[in-house]
């Protein structure tokens, strides 16, 4: 039985208070730990042990088992490692003595390989053993002096029933990230190879979050487990900043582009909730000029291996990816966690979070909050009790300025001297010329691009300049031009010359062009029935400085010819002039943050492929000609279907009204 200073310390706080402000913690050595050991921590550059490292290893020495709530990336691995090399495993044992059981093959390598390095010095073999890699391999490993094995719950119960892993004199078991692994649902998996092991043995239970699946498991599998919450009361206060942004979620693409635009954080991991948005967010920002990768299940554990090694090197600068691919990344210095879609759950969020702010560096988690997520939000701050900083979307004209003023500090660093009286006095008269502005900009312009190549890697990754019309970017006015084949008339300028005239005047002007657009309609030849109507809404051609560019456009959306009186079964021609094809209607259009090109990738992953070509984008709705034979299969694959939290309704479309 316990003594009651045992029972004092089973307790939710840590039994080891933190050093006082300014006094240095404790060494390494103070605890306790041999030569070899503290040699390879100092080579690893572990100068005094972390939080969780102080208060685990003297409980890990006296036999305890213990129970250990700490965030991701506050040195959890150092904590049982230590342990296995300095005292749990023997060298001259050949048989496995620990095993650590971790969610994804990404974290068995990395514990594998922390763990190793702590060993250095001894002549402990670590065996990592999970799936995705050669099965033999693995088995000669293991039988060639394994002590310590580092394994997913799926592989390792693979060599125990294949015999070629045997836990009967395992003397530690290590349980990390065990939220993550009872959430993947391996619980069964895990006790099973718990009854594996001697009911001797010592157990270490590491998580994140410890939700009632863990105690249950706790108290079935430990033994009077010491419980350290050494996360729980500041896991959303001291290291990390919490940020949310209000969106109206229509066109969350765009918003988060806005949102990076104004950070502009220097590399950023971004969580979705499904495959299918890793893939369309990352592509959104690669054709704004981004730095960005998808990364999901889908990808082969080389492919994953590499894109995590481009990350690391910093050839990446945003990651996109899903709760199930982010298990198990280990980016060091991350500064910013974004949530593109929030989490399911809390305790996901956490996890999520916990990715930045790292081994007490600042990080900051930004998180873009729809209507629809509200609740969840509510119930994260209850709960966590995070004190988040609410954010006012950035408008375009506030991108602009705070990158104007970027521009500005980096001209000065370009141009540190004085060029002398000959230049001040040119820089006079260049200033009171007519067409100064445009002079001034195309020097500002040039000097700035000149000095591009010489910036470091994380300046030439900029991002777009929203709102101007010469960005890298195309802004919304360039998007809907190019779309309707005038790339080169310059719209913004247009519509800036529309927005100088009253607003008095422009309503007065309003009924004479309204009356005229009457009589244009009328004087033009009527269409029939079965006249074949354009692919897409022609761009507007008149020179009317004193109209609207969008006003213009809405005007000649109008003007399109409508679509056959039969227009699911007649005979049509596409615009590649097909014969027999077939009008579908999608209820997705620029408003629900569509584009021609995703039309066309939803429809050719429901079983034909399209060409964004073939697709009609209006502004609610989109249509599309498609052969005869594969209508239905394609209007099939495509209900039911969610873009931008919108189900997605694909039917032929609707026969016009006669007028």
């Amino acid at each position: 039985m316990n003594d009651t200073s045992d029972e004092t310390r089973n307790s939710t706080a840590s039994p080891a208070a933190p050093p006082p402000d300014g006094a240095p913690g404790p060494s390494f050595a103070e605890l306790g730990l041999g030569v070899p050991v503290l040699q390879a921590l100092a080579n690893m550059g572990f100068s005094e042990p972390m939080e969780v490292q102080r208060v685990t290893i003297p409980l890990v020495r006296e036999g305890r088992d213990v129970l250990v709530q700490s965030r991701t990336g506050s040195g959890k691995t150092a904590a049982f490692a230590i342990p296995f090399a300095d005292w749990i495993a023997d060298a001259e044992e050949s048989h496995p003595q620990a095993i650590v059981l971790l969610p994804t093959r990404e974290l068995a390598l990395q514990v594998a390989a922390e763990t190793a390095r702590i060993c250095a010095n001894t002549t402990l073999a670590v065996v990592p053993v999970y799936g995705g890699s050669p099965m033999g391999r693995q088995i000669e490993q293991l039988r060639d002096k394994a002590q310590i094995v580092c394994g997913t719950p799926g592989r390792v119960l693979d060599h125990i029933r294949r015999g070629t892993l045997k836990l009967d004199r395992i003397r530690c078991v290590v349980l990390d990230e065990c939220d993550e692994m009872l959430s993947m649902g391996f619980q069964e998996d895990i006790e099973t190879i718990l009854a594996e092991t001697p009911d001797t043995r010592q157990t270490l239970l590491f998580s994140a979050t410890i939700p009632e699946g863990i105690q249950r498991l706790s108290r079935r599998f430990m033994r009077d487990p010491e419980t350290l919450k050494l996360s729980a009361d500041f896991i959303g206060v001291h290291e990390i900043r919490h940020t949310y942004f209000s969106i109206p979620g229509g066109q969350r693409e765009a918003e988060l582009l806005r949102i990076l635009a104004f950070e502009e954080p220097e590399r950023a991991l971004i969580f979705c909730n499904t495959r299918e948005e890793t893939g369309r967010v990352a592509d959104y920002l690669r054709r704004h000029g981004l730095d960005a990768q998808p990364i999901s299940s889908d990808l082969s554990q080389g492919e994953r291996e590499d894109v995590m090694q481009r990350m690391r090197a910093g050839d990446i600068r945003f990651l996109v990816a899903t709760d199930v691919a982010a298990r198990g990344i280990d980016i060091e210095n991350l500064p910013c966690v974004i949530n593109y879609t929030f989490p399911e759950s809390p305790e996901i969020y956490i996890h999520r979070t916990g990715r930045t702010g790292r081994a007490g560096r600042a990080g900051h988690a930004i998180s873009l909050i729809g209507p629809t997520e509200v609740g969840s939000f509510y119930y994260l701050k209850l709960l966590y009790k995070i004190r988040p900083e609410e954010r006012s979307l950035p408008s375009e004209a506030e991108v602009r300025s705070r990158r104007e003023g970027e521009r500005l500090l980096h001209l000065r660093a370009l141009l540190p001297g004085d060029p002398g009286p000959e230049w001040h006095s040119l820089a006079r008269r260049l200033m009171s010329t007519i067409d100064a502005e445009r002079l001034v900009g195309s020097l500002l312009r040039s000097a700035l691009d000149t000095a591009r190549p010489e910036q470091p890697k994380s300046e030439n990754q900029s991002l777009p300049d929203l709102g101007e019309p010469d960005s890298a970017a195309a802004t919304p006015a360039e998007e809907e031009q190019r779309a309707h084949g005038q790339p080169g008339t310059d719209l913004s300028e247009r519509n800036r010359r529309f927005e100088r005239r009253p607003r008095g005047q422009r309503e007065r002007e309003r009924p004479s062009r309204e009356r005229g657009e009457r009589e244009r309609r009328e004087r033009a030849p009527r269409r029939h029935a079965t006249d074949v109507p354009p692919a897409r809404a022609p761009a507007p051609t008149s020179t009317d400085d004193s109209r609207d560019f969008w006003e213009v456009w809405s005007e000649d959306v109008g003007r399109t010819a409508p679509p056959p009186e039969n227009a699911a079964t007649a005979p049509a021609a596409d615009p590649d002039g097909r014969r027999g094809a077939v009008r579908l209607y999608v209820n997705l259009g620029r408003k629900d943050g569509a584009t021609a090109e995703i039309v066309a990738e939803m429809l050719s992953a429901s079983g034909a492929q399209v060409p964004a070509a073939d697709v009609e984008l209006m502004n609610t709705h989109s249509y599309v000609n498609v052969d005869k034979e594969s209508a239905d299969a394609l209007c099939a694959g495509m209900n039911g279907r969610v873009h931008n939290g919108r189900s997605v309704v694909c039917e032929p479309a609707r026969p016009p009204r006669r007028r």
